[in-house]
C-alpha cells in the first residue's frame, strides 16, 4: 500500500508529447529538474512527489509562459491515448464525468478530487494527499481541463460560477477570459458549476463505450494496492442491497465478512456511524430513482427500504425541504 504521506506519481508518454508540443526539450527539462534523462522513456517511471513538482517548476521554468497552463489544460487528454478521459467523455453529464474522475485521479495522481454536487452547485477542489500543497503550474492547468473538459462534452459554452485558488496565476485577466468569471483568492483550490451545466447532458454520452473501458479502469482500481474506507465499502454494498430489501447492518456486516460490532467501531473511527451512512446511500438512491426513472415516490420509498411511505418522505423534506414530487418536476424544469 502507497504511503499517502509520501505519495509517488506516474508520469511517462504523456508528459513527453506535452513537452514537444510545447517546442521543449524533455532531457533539457529533466536535466533541469535533475531527473534521470530516462525517466519518460517505455511506460515511464514511478516517482517521488517533490521529484514530480521539480518536474513541473523545470517545465513551468524551461517554458517560461504566463499561458503555460492554459496550454496544458487545452492538450491534456486528447493527443493521446488516456482511459479515463475517453469513459469520462462517455458519461452522461459533469456530475458522473467528475466521479468517475476522481476515482481514477485517486490512483494516479498526487491529489485527489472532492466532488461536492448539491442542489445548486457541483463543486469539484483538488486535494494533496500528503500534506504539500499542491503546485500552481498543476491546479491551474487542471482547472483549465476540467472547463474545457465540460465545454467539449457538453458543445456549449460552459462559464463556471466561481473558481478559486490561493495565489494569483501570471496574466490573471487571461485566464478569467477564458473561464468568464473572477478567480477568487481562496485557500481552496477549486472549481464550481452551476447546476444546470453540471448536469447538461453530454453529446459524448455512451454507455456502450463506458461498458468497455469500465472493467479497466476497475482493475487500475483493484491493483493500486489502496484501501477503501469502511464508509466506502458500505456505501457500495447499500447501493447493491438497499433495492433487495436487504439493508440492515447485519446484511451488509455479512457482506463485507465482518461482525456487526466491528463494523460499526470502524465506521465510528472515521467518524462517522451506521445511521448517517444509510441516510446518504438512501438520499443518493433516492435522487437517482426519481431523477432517471418514473417510479412513483411510494416505489421509491419501498425501493430504498423504508417500512412505509410516509417516513420517506419526511427524510427527503429533510435532505431538500421538499417533496419528491416536487424536486423532481423542479429538476426536469433545469433541463
Amino acid at each position: 500500500m502507497s504511503n499517502p504521506q509520501d505519495p509517488r506519481v506516474h508520469v511517462g508518454k504523456p508528459a513527453r508529447i506535452l513537452m514537444s508540443e510545447l517546442g521543449l526539450d524533455p532531457v533539457i527539462v529533466l536535466r533541469r529538474a535533475g531527473l534521470p534523462s530516462g525517466l519518460l522513456e517505455g511506460d515511464g517511471s514511478k516517482i517521488l512527489l517533490g521529484e514530480y513538482y521539480r518536474l513541473l517548476s523545470s517545465l513551468t521554468d524551461e517554458a517560461d509562459d504566463p499561458l503555460l497552463a492554459l496550454k496544458l489544460g487545452d492538450a491534456a487528454g486528447i493527443d493521446y491515448f488516456d482511459p479515463a478521459f475517453f469513459a469520462a467523455m462517455c458519461s452522461p453529464n459533469m456530475n458522473v464525468a467528475a466521479v468517475r474522475l476522481a476515482d481514477y485521479k485517486r490512483l494516479v495522481s498526487p491529489f485527489t478530487l472532492d466532488v461536492k454536487i448539491g442542489s445548486d452547485t457541483t463543486q469539484i477542489a483538488f486535494v494533496c494527499k500528503s500534506d504539500a500543497p499542491i503546485h500552481p503550474t498543476m491546479a491551474l492547468t487542471e482547472i483549465v481541463f476540467l472547463v474545457n473538459f465540460a465545454r467539449r462534452a457538453t458543445r456549449h459554452q460552459i462559464f463556471p460560477q466561481s473558481v478559486s485558488m490561493p495565489f494569483d496565476p501570471p496574466d490573471a485577466r487571461a485566464y478569467e477570459t477564458h473561464f468568464g468569471c473572477a478567480i477568487r483568492n481562496d485557500e481552496k483550490r477549486s472549481v464550481t458549476f452551476k447546476a444546470v451545466d453540471a448536469r447538461r447532458p453530454f453529446v459524448t454520452h455512451d454507455d456502450e463505450i463506458w461498458a468497455l473501458f469500465e472493467p479497466r479502469l476497475r482493475r487500475r482500481n483493484e491493483d493500486s494496492g489502496d484501501d477503501p474506507t469502511t464508509r466506502t465499502k458500505v456505501a457500495h454494498c447499500l447501493n447493491e442491497l438497499l433495492p433487495s430489501g436487504r439493508a440492515t447492518v447485519e446484511d451488509v456486516a455479512r457482506e463485507l465478512a465482518m461482525s456487526k460490532r466491528t463494523l460499526q467501531r470502524r465506521l465510528a473511527d472515521e467518524g462517522t456511524n451506521w445511521l448517517e451512512v444509510l441516510s446518504d446511500a438512501r438520499e443518493n438512491l433516492a435522487k437517482h430513482y426519481l431523477a432517471t426513472t418514473e417510479y412513483g415516490a411510494t416505489e421509491v420509498s419501498f425501493l430504498l427500504g423504508y417500512e412505509d411511505p410516509n417516513s420517506f418522505f419526511r427524510a427527503f423534506k429533510r435532505w431538500e425541504n421538499t417533496s419528491p414530487e416536487v424536486w423532481r418536476v423542479q429538476r426536469r424544469e433545469l433541463h
